[in-house]
């Protein structure tokens, strides 16, 4: 770690200094052990990012718990996730589309032959504290167009959303457990994190919007 220090000022004005590239989870980590077991994300100079993400420049940090509303979108999206998780578990055929929060839980779209059904999303529910109670780590990479055009080889729906970056852009992709997707975060650090969640319906959705394209099933839950 770097020998160069922070300036890290939080919510009730204290002021202390972490090594340079220190994370938000490490900041919680110093205020007490207590914070850092219930901490799920951080806002950093007013943008809220994942735990374990660096922190370059001097920074005004509030930890996030499941006390801050500023949370929800991102317990959501990770939500979102680890129902994605689970589909490919139970459904490997199923193609991956859009995973994001929304003001009353989240939603994520499939592509897959048949309509889900309500014994479909009892299935998914029960798979998606399997992977909660696994605890699997929510990995944040940077990529190049190319390597994601790699790792997304098997999901049209991807490809053609990668289609859309520059050639000479960076791609941020997540990885828990299995599960890898195409995804700007901010996520919880783990799906251990991810207490209380249920999926409340299923139906149809065009790709992209567009009634001209293909019918997806999306699925909707709350957390």
């Amino acid at each position: 770690m770097s020998t160069e220090q922070l300036k890290i000022t939080l919510p009730n004005g204290d002021v202390f200094q972490m090594p340079l590239g220190s994370t938000s989870g490490e900041v919680a980590a110093h205020i007490g052990p207590g914070l850092a077991k219930a901490a799920l994300a951080a806002v950093v100079n007013g943008e809220t990012v994942g735990l374990m993400e660096p922190i370059v420049e001097d920074a005004e940090i509030q930890i996030l718990t499941d006390r801050d509303l500023a949370a929800l979108p991102v317990l959501r999206h990770s939500a979102a996730h680890i129902l994605a998780t689970s589909v490919r578990e139970l459904r490997p055929e199923a193609a991956i589309g859009f995973g994001p929060a929304i003001d009353d839980g989240f939603y994520y779209d499939f592509e897959v032959d048949e309509p889900f059904t309500p014994e479909d999303l009892e299935a998914f529910e029960r798979k998606m504290a399997d992977v909660a109670a696994a605890d699997q780590m929510f990995e944040r990479r940077q990529v190049s167009k190319s390597e994601a055009r790699d790792l997304f080889n098997d999901d049209p729906l991807k490809l053609e959303r990668l289609e859309e970056f520059d050639d000479d852009e960076v791609i941020t992709v997540y990885e828990n457990g299995p599960f890898l997707d195409l995804c700007k975060g901010p996520h919880i650090k783990s799906t251990g994190g991810l207490k209380h969640f249920k999926l409340t319906s299923a139906a149809g959705a065009y790709w992209r919007g567009d009634e001209k394209r293909q019918m997806l099933q999306r699925i909707y839950g709350t957390a």
